[in-house]
């Protein structure tokens, strides 16, 4: 029997704020954890073994293939599966116009926040496939769909995510995989602080740990049912009477 006792989590972007947040989550519900950051996540898994849970620390660029590929079977070497692809990691890069982009910084947002989902889709899913099982989710924002905050490019890697999430949706269902975009509000993290340092952030931004609760509460339901889907975290847990 498969039971979050048992069962294995991947996520990447795990060093701080929502990542953090998620694998520690996690972990409280008995995942083994596999850590996945550029610069690893040394104090995270340390933090996790500190309370009694399993976790392993990976030093890996999502946005390179090889890379991705090493880390996913290190994690399957170390446990003998995969069930969660938390595909956290992305980056922000706050207020610029498009007028003042950098193709640099295209890149770096389209190749982390896109292609980095990608990359660990690709990797995951033929052990999911083997297992018969697995969900991957993807961590989106409410900029795929709205304007007047944030940037272009980064509106446009998580509209593009959410399209990566539609078609996974569809051809892993036969699989009984489900794969779901989760759409946190506006969040106080240290990555959001620093973007916006003369604003209180603590003050119109919801705690990384909302998300976090929306996640667990959706792996505890049955996440097949949100397959192919951009669910919010707010909406979610007000249908879920878990809001406050």
């Amino acid at each position: 029997l498969v039971t979050s006792a048992n069962q294995v989590a991947i996520v990447t972007g795990a060093s701080r704020g929502l990542g953090r947040c998620h694998a520690l989550a996690l972990a409280e519900r008995g995942y083994r954890i596999g850590l996945i950051t550029r610069h690893g996540s040394r104090s995270v898994a340390a933090e996790i073994e500190h309370r009694g849970h399993e976790a392993l620390d990976i030093s890996a660029d999502v946005r390179v293939p090889e890379q991705v590929e090493s880390a996913v079977s290190a994690v399957r070497a170390r446990w003998g599966r995969i069930d969660i692809q938390l595909n956290n990691a992305g980056v922000m890069l706050g207020d610029v116009d498009f007028i003042d982009l950098t193709v640099e910084q295209w890149r770096e947002i389209l190749d982390t926040n896109l292609t980095g989902a990608f990359l660990c889709a690709r990797a995951v899913i033929p052990t999911m496939i083997e297992q018969g099982s697995g969900v991957i989710v993807n961590v989106t924002s409410g900029a795929a769909v709205r304007t007047g905050f944030l940037n272009v490019p980064y509106g446009v890697s998580k509209a593009a995510l959410d399209r990566l999430t539609m078609g996974l949706g569809a051809e892993l269902e036969q699989y009984g995989i489900a794969c779901l975009s989760l759409s946190p509000p506006a969040t106080a993290t240290d990555t959001v602080r620093a973007m916006y340092p003369d604003r209180d952030v603590d003050a119109w931004a919801s705690p990384p740990e909302m998300t976090a609760r929306a996640l667990c509460e959706l792996l505890r339901d049955n996440p097949m049912r949100y397959t192919g889907t951009v669910v919010s975290v707010r909406d979610f847990l007000e249908s879920q009477g878990k809001l406050g």
